[in-house]
C-alpha cells in the first residue's frame, strides 16, 4: 500500500504534500482524529524518539487529521495548537490536514477513526507497517523491525 497524497501544513505555516514532500526519511506518521487522541500520541512519542535516535534520517510526524469542514477554522485551530507548543522542532513536526476523512480512511484501510494510527512509510511512500491505539512493547518491536536501514 502507498501512503495517499495528503496536503498538510506545519504549525509554522510551511505546506507539504505527504509523503513525497517531506524531508528526511523513512517517516513515522502518527495520525490523530480527535482532540483526546493527543494523550495517546504523547504515549507513543518517547519510544518513537528513541527509535529515531538509532535510525539516522528517520523522522516522526504528528498528523492531526480533521474533516475538511473545519478548514474555515484552520487559522484558529492551528493557532491554538501553535500557542500550546513552544518547541519549534515539535511545531515543525506537527502537520495538520483538513481533508475528506472517509477517503483517507479508505485509502489507508482504517477500521476506525476512534484511535490513533501509526505508520512507517518508506521514502518512496510505501507503507511498511501500520499499528493503532495504545503503544505496547509488541507494537514497538514490530514497528522497529519495519524501519528500513536507509532510503
Amino acid at each position: 500500500m502507498r501512503f495517499p497524497a495528503l496536503r498538510v501544513r506545519d504549525l509554522d505555516g510551511v505546506e507539504y504534500v505527504l509523503p513525497d514532500g517531506l524531508p528526511g526519511g523513512p517517516h513515522v506518521m502518527i495520525l490523530a482524529f480527535r482532540r483526546w487522541h493527543q494523550e495517546l500520541v504523547e504515549r507513543w512519542k518517547p519510544g518513537l524518539e528513541a527509535l529515531a535516535d538509532r535510525h539516522p534520517g528517520m523522522e516522526v510526524w504528528e498528523v492531526p487529521s480533521l474533516s475538511k469542514g473545519y478548514r474555515l477554522f484552520r487559522a484558529s485551530i492551528d493557532g491554538g495548537m501553535r500557542a500550546g507548543i513552544p518547541d519549534p522542532e515539535v511545531r515543525r513536526h506537527t502537520l495538520t490536514t483538513y481533508t475528506n476523512l472517509r477517503d483517507l480512511s479508505r485509502a489507508l484501510d482504517l477500521d476506525s477513526l476512534d484511535t490513533v494510527h501509526v505508520f512507517v512509510v518508506d521514502c518512496d511512500g510505501t507503507v511498511r507497517w501500520h499499528g493503532e491505539g495504545e503503544p505496547t512493547a509488541t507494537l514497538f518491536e514490530e514497528l522497529a523491525g519495519a524501519i528500513p536501514d536507509s532510503c
